[in-house]
């Protein structure tokens, strides 16, 4: 048994428990490796039982399958988790990269999303519909810089040892008169001849760092699933250090917000609705396919009748063609057996 065992089992795998901190089920400790397994709701936790978590173990069995086997037919990003769509399934499930068996929902268990900027939900969806406004970023203004007096200290200038004027003849002997009052002597002699031992404090005006344009993005869903009824997703802004980056800051912004945009709209798709701009979209392009078929049939038509058209010239000809060889016939230049073998050329 270890210095940091609790010394009791895990009622999973059996074994050690952590002493401090363990994750508990029914009051019984769970080690590590089990309690890293589980992934539910904190208030779902509280009341799980012991029976429950072998079914949560299981659950989370068939998950990690459905994760090896899930492909991604449509991929958004919304800074550092993204949303992975299986649309052959019907699966979904948001999460970074690096992500290992993150938990995979069905598309129907979706009932709402929310994109919130800064307490204000820009984007949604829901049994109603989707719809969005505008990111706060697109009417914000960059704000005058702001200063604050600072108090520095730094070290004092060292003065230079000044020798007295008066020669050593003046003040006696022995070399006395080279050594200067204790009057006389600059900051570091007085300092054991330490330079800078001494220190001068001053006020100094510095820029203020200023604050990021918008505090907080955040996205959240809520779900009809066993283990899961809401996920909160908070989404990493760039970081800002002065009033130069604030424009650089705001055009990474906007790159992130598009994004999370992107992700609610490919939501709203998968739950069956659509933003009036795809409607638009759609309507247009429904259009043009009956506008191309209309097109198509209208030309099949116009050569149709051109054909009948040459058609009944070429018997007209013909016709006129038969009337001259039977006048030959009749005027006895041609045999019967001669007019009979031009007309059918002539007819085809």
């Amino acid at each position: 048994m270890g210095l940091f065992s609790s010394g009791k089992s895990c009622p999973i795998c059996g074994g050690e428990t952590p002493r401090l901190f363990p994750t508990k089920v029914q009051g019984l400790p769970l080690c590590k490796e089990c309690a890293g397994k589980i992934s539910m709701e904190s208030s779902m936790l509280k009341s799980l039982t012991i029976d429950g978590l072998w079914d949560h173990m299981d659950y989370r069995t068939a998950n990690a399958e459905t994760f090896a086997s899930f492909m991604d037919t449509e991929v958004y990003g919304m800074g550092g988790d993204k949303l992975h769509i299986d649309g052959e399934k019907g699966l979904f499930y948001i999460a970074a990269g690096n992500a290992v068996n993150p938990p995979i929902f069905k598309c129907s268990e979706l009932k709402s999303f929310n994109l919130i900027e800064d307490g204000r939900t820009i984007a949604q969806g829901n049994a109603l519909g989707f719809n969005a406004t505008d990111s706060s970023i697109y009417t914000y203004r960059i704000p005058p810089r702001k200063y604050k007096d600072v108090t520095v200290t730094k070290p004092a200038a060292s003065a230079p040892v000044q020798a007295p004027k008066d020669n050593m003849l003046s003040h006696g002997v022995n070399g006395m008169a080279n050594r200067p009052s204790a009057g006389h002597m600059s900051p570091a002699a007085a300092n054991g001849g330490r330079p800078g031992s001494q220190t001068v404090t001053t006020i100094e005006r510095e820029e203020e760092t200023p604050s990021r344009p918008i505090g907080s993005l955040r996205f959240t869903i809520t779900l009809e699933n066993p283990y899961w009824k809401n996920k909160e997703y908070q989404m990493s802004l760039p970081y800002l250090n002065s009033y130069n980056a604030i424009p650089d800051w705001i055009n990474d912004y906007k790159v992130l917000v598009a994004a999370a945009m992107d992700t609610c709209m490919a939501l709203s798709r998968m739950m069956g609705f659509v933003s009036p701009e795809e409607k638009a979209r759609a309507a247009k392009e429904k259009a043009d396919a009956i506008a191309a078929i209309h097109n198509a049939e209208t030309a099949a038509k116009e050569a149709e009748a051109a054909a009948k058209e040459a058609k009944a010239t070429d018997m007209a000809a013909a016709v006129e063609m038969i009337k001259k060889w039977k006048e030959l016939l009749d005027m006895g230049a041609i045999t019967q057996e001669e007019f009979d073998k031009k007309k059918a050329e002539i007819l085809g």
